[in-house]
């Protein structure tokens, strides 16, 4: 186990800062991610070919993991096709110096939900499409 991770909570080494902020890029996929902002609340910002999606303080659902902070939007709410979310997967990052930038890879997730069928047959709820996202972290001060 890494030295500097206990219970899922990054420690920042000496000398360096922990990125709050990620701009990424996939296949007709843009994010961009603010831990926080000048109002203190977090900021995602989700668009595709179809959608443009801006998300701030509780509409953004975050949940830390050991597989690092699993951060949540809804693209499209409940409806009768069911629900559109969007988690990104946001990996820990040291970086050496507040003005350094460090290039990242990770996923997102987009999630179908749907609601279970009228009659009771047995279904799958929800479906998955994973999006490889790159880009860079960088700490912003706010």
């Amino acid at each position: 186990m890494d030295a500097n991770i206990t219970k899922g909570i990054s420690i920042a080494m000496p000398g360096s800062n922990s990125a709050n902020m990620l701009t990424l890029q996939g296949k007709n996929v843009s994010v961009t991610y603010s831990a926080t902002s000048i109002t203190g609340q977090p900021l995602l910002h989700y668009k595709d070919r179809s959608r443009d999606v801006s998300a701030q303080g509780m509409e953004i659902r975050q949940v830390e993991t050991e597989l690092g902070t699993l951060v949540s939007i809804t693209l499209e709410p409940d409806a009768d096709a069911g629900a559109l979310l969007f988690t990104l997967l946001v990996p820990r990052v040291a970086l050496m110096a507040e003005e350094g930038e460090q290039s990242v890879k990770t996923v997102g997730i987009i999630t179908r939900s749907r609601l279970p069928p009228r009659l009771m047959a047995s279904a799958q709820l929800q479906t998955y499409e994973v999006v490889d996202l790159r880009g860079c972290a960088a700490f912003a001060v706010s």
